[in-house]
């Protein structure tokens, strides 16, 4: 490789001041010298020849470190190696934008809606809450049963029929269900079950105008279930007496007692109520045998609840009894009108006994659309 041209200036094209020594740059460090004062010469490499090498370029600085996920400091390349002996200042990191913010915040909402829509869909955390025990059984309230059983007539007729209420379903397809020489009714429900506190009610409410109960105990639904720990009654241990009917009321099952599923067998099944129960399941559940299930003489069937139990939710006993005397509440339009319509299934059974029952306000019309839909 040739030697590299010198000009007239000198080496590397400076120029020389009147002395012949060469000129210092006006600024940056100054050119080494010999001992003389002499420039001292380019350092030179073997090569073929004892041609001297080109001057080497200045070398490269090092590559910018890189930031997280492989991105180079903020302000600065993503990764690219710098071209000047000196980095380029970090710039200001880059703040969210106030949109960004706001959509990160609608995000969380929806997440939260969500999932109190799925609790609320699905009736059920899955967990008990701190501190949830098992419901207690204890005897009904002797003021809670006054308000149940001794409705106004005028509140029962002012209520009617409405239709919020499920009306029953009239079957005569069987032979009329006796029990005791006397038309019967079998009711078959459980403890933990929501839908069976809510039809309760309305059962004390009706039932009480044709006999008398005794030993009612009063309890709360399943806190862990749907409508959680719904205020109601219990019919395990209880007695009614009528001269007109004859009640079977079975608590089958018991209350949850350690996070839903829990429940227990608590009163049997006959074998006659087995049959009834599963006869009509097939027919109006798909064969599903679920509570409550209420047979009212082999002629009026209840499956399942008569009205959304949730009007109950937050009320205690005492809270659902000082509400049956207005009729145009909610808990009375429910509770008041399941027990119009159950009143007049009883009433078709008994051949319209008693008539101080069966003869007054809205019951005679609950009769006939009994009547009417068989």
């Amino acid at each position: 490789m040739a030697p590299a041209a010198r000009g007239p200036s000198g080496p590397e094209g400076r120029p020389r001041d009147p002395g012949g020594r060469p000129r210092r740059p006006a600024s940056g460090t100054p050119r080494p010298t010999t001992a003389a004062g002499r420039p001292r010469p380019a350092a030179r490499t073997r090569a073929s020849g004892g041609a001297a090498s080109p001057p080497r370029s200045p070398p490269r600085s090092p590559p910018s470190r890189r930031g997280p996920s492989g991105r180079g400091p903020a302000g600065g390349g993503a990764g690219r190696r710098a071209t000047t002996a000196r980095r380029a200042a970090p710039g200001p990191r880059r703040r969210a934008s106030a949109s960004t913010l706001a959509f990160g915040s609608i995000a969380l909402v929806v997440v939260v809606v969500a999932v109190l829509v799925v609790v609320k869909v699905t009736g059920s955390t899955g967990a008990p809450a701190p501190g949830t025990q098992t419901p207690a059984v204890v005897a009904a309230s002797p003021a809670v049963l006054d308000d149940v059983m001794h409705v106004p007539a005028s509140v029962a007729n002012a209520v009617g029929l409405p239709s919020s209420v499920v009306a029953p379903t009239v079957d005569r397809s069987r032979p009329p269900l006796v029990l005791d020489h006397k038309p019967g009714v079998l009711y078959i429900g459980a403890e933990f079950c929501p839908a069976c506190a809510a039809e309760r009610w309305a059962m004390v409410m009706a039932l009480s105008k044709f006999g008398v109960f005794a030993h009612l105990e009063q309890t709360t639904s399943s806190p862990w279930d749907s409508d959680p720990s719904t205020a109601t009654f219990s019919f395990r241990g209880a007695t009614f007496t009528s001269d007109v009917l004859t009640l079977h009321a079975v608590e089958h099952q018991t209350n949850d007692t350690d996070g839903i599923g829990t429940r227990k067998l608590l009163e049997p099944l006959t074998a006659q109520e087995s049959t009834l129960w599963a006869a009509y399941s097939a027919k109006y559940s798909g064969g599903e045998e679920g509570y409550p299930f209420l047979d009212i003489g082999n002629r009026v069937i209840v499956i399942g609840p008569s009205y959304n139990g949730s009007v109950l939710q937050g009320l205690d006993h005492a809270d659902i009894a000082s509400k049956l005397s207005n009729a145009s509440d909610p808990v009375t339009q429910a509770i008041v009108g399941t027990s119009n319509y159950l009143t007049g299934a009883l009433c078709s059974i008994t051949g319209g006994m008693p008539s101080s029952v069966c003869t007054q306000g809205v019951v005679p019309k609950a009769t006939h659309a009994i009547d009417a839909g068989g």
